[in-house]
């Protein structure tokens, strides 16, 4: 499923606001029993009371006195049952139903309706139990039937009378269940309303997403300019500065990458100017040997030029190659290469040395060796006749570093040009090398691809240049 931020802010609003229905209802609705309960437990009392007011003494025994027609209207009710009864003190039943329970009996911590219980055998020996302060609710089963009942006590002459008055539940629970039916009529309607909001309020929550995506719709392809965060609300703020940040990098490699299109093309213009040339003097006629060392040296020149172009392009975009990287011996790479560095050298006369060891790390072999011949190559074209050039290859003291060192004899390079070396097609004033100024720049972009760096350095008593790289060892790469 195709995610979506306002299924997401839908879903995140969903759970909590049920259960936030759900708390608001069962609170509702134990309130809403406890008020019905005490509205109707009051009207019980007032019977009891009332039961209990036509209770009088008649010598040393309390009677009751209910005419039969104040009975007919107590027992009158238009949905539920009224039972009631009346005992003193000795147990004795002064009237109402003989068979309901005696709250006596019941589990005083019981809230839960309890079976009927039977009344205790006349003359059992039994003890009246402590005449109450307050009248006792209870429910209880009778008949087959919920009860709800009140228990009151009163004093009447000399002793005292327990009046129980009970009723079914059927008006409570009608009570209970409009009660309900208001709640969830009430609660329906919530959520269709919150529907209704979520429905229209998160798209316009989202029209400044929306607005951004049409801003940027309308962009010309080479517009990276960035997005005005005044205009953008704080929750996506984050995002967009991410995004201008983003914009911020697109814009410089583009202007990195024109830039280097306009000193390739400036770079190869004279080779290829003077290949034209002695194209032209082929047809007027045969080329000298001289001529055709020309030749061949501007082609050579403009094929070094490509190669190194395409190498720079590979080193730019080492970061995403070396997503690929694989163990790389650094031995046989050098391996590889010393044949062609001897004959330089003994063509020059120069002293060279080599000394490695057997050592690997994580990355690209093409880029590493492109990395190391660079690098001899700088050393071997700038050292002169009777100069040395020494390579050092070893493992670093921390053994976790790999360390390459390239020492020559030549004229070297002054400190305060010494970052400027590292751009492109940069060549110092004076120089009678040629060359095309990427050797370098090749070098420091396939450092930083495998996570090095790299420093220039003088060489002993000031003359000819140190270049050390310091690569990630294999086992750390790993890691």
């Amino acid at each position: 499923m195709q995610p979506s931020l306002r299924r997401n802010l839908l879903q995140a609003l969903a759970g909590p606001t049920t259960l936030l229905m759900l708390a608001a209802g069962a609170v509702a609705y134990g309130t809403a029993k406890s008020v019905v309960n005490s509205a109707y437990d009051q009207n019980l009392l007032n019977l009891a009371h009332g039961v209990a007011s036509h209770v009088h003494p008649i010598g040393n025994w309390p009677e009751l006195d209910l005419p039969a027609e104040a009975e007919r209207m107590l027992r009158t009710d238009t949905q539920d049952e009224i039972f009631f009864r009346v005992r003193d003190e000795r147990n004795r039943v002064l009237g109402g139903d003989a068979d309901f329970p005696i709250l006596d009996d019941l589990d005083p911590a019981s809230t839960l309706p309890i079976p009927y219980q039977a009344e205790p055998a006349a003359g059992a020996n039994t003890q009246p139990p402590k005449p109450p302060r307050t009248a006792v609710f209870r429910e209880l089963e009778y008949r087959g039937e919920p009860v709800r009942a009140v228990r009151l006590y009163r004093s009447v002459g000399d002793g005292g009378i327990y009046v129980t008055v009970g009723e079914t539940l059927h008006k409570r629970r009608d009570a209970m269940d409009r009660l309900l039916l208001g709640f969830v009529s009430a609660s329906v309607l919530l959520a269709l309303a919150a529907a209704v909001a979520a429905r229209f309020g998160i798209p316009s929550g989202l029209a400044p997403l929306q607005r951004l995506a049409a801003s940027l719709r309308r962009r010309a392809g080479t517009d990276l300019s960035a997005i005005d965060l005044a205009a953008v609300p704080d929750e996506i703020r984050e995002v967009v500065g991410a995004l201008n940040a983003l914009f911020e990098r697109l814009r410089k490699a583009s202007a990195r990458q024109r830039e280097f299109l306009q000193d390739a093309a400036h770079q190869l213009r004279t080779p290829l100017a003077g290949l034209q040339m002695q194209l032209e003097l082929l047809e007027a006629r045969p080329l000298d040997e001289t001529a055709r060392a020309r030749l061949r040296s501007s082609v050579d020149r403009v094929t070094r030029l490509a190669n190194q172009l395409l190498a720079l392009a590979r080193a730019e975009s080492g970061g995403r190659m070396l997503a690929d990287a694989t163990p790389v011996e650094l031995a046989p790479l050098i391996d590889d290469l010393v044949e062609g560095w001897l004959e330089v050298a003994d063509r020059r006369g120069i002293d060279l040395g080599i000394q490695r060891e057997a050592v690997s790390l994580v990355g690209d072999p093409t880029l590493l060796q492109e990395l190391i011949s660079n690098l001899m190559d700088n050393a071997l074209k700038y050292t002169p006749a009777g100069g040395s050039v020494t390579l050092h290859c070893s493992q670093a003291a921390d053994g976790r570093h790999i360390e390459i060192e390239v020492a020559d004899t030549g004229p070297g390079i002054p400190e305060s040009v010494r970052a400027q070396v590292f751009e492109r097609f940069y060549r110092h004033t004076g120089t009678t090398v040629g060359g095309s100024g990427l050797g370098l720049p090749i070098a420091r972009e396939i450092v930083h691809c495998h996570g090095g760096h790299i420093t220039l350095a003088g060489g002993a008593h000031g003359h000819g240049t140190v270049v050390r790289v310091s690569l990630p060892a294999s086992n750390d790469r790993g890691r």
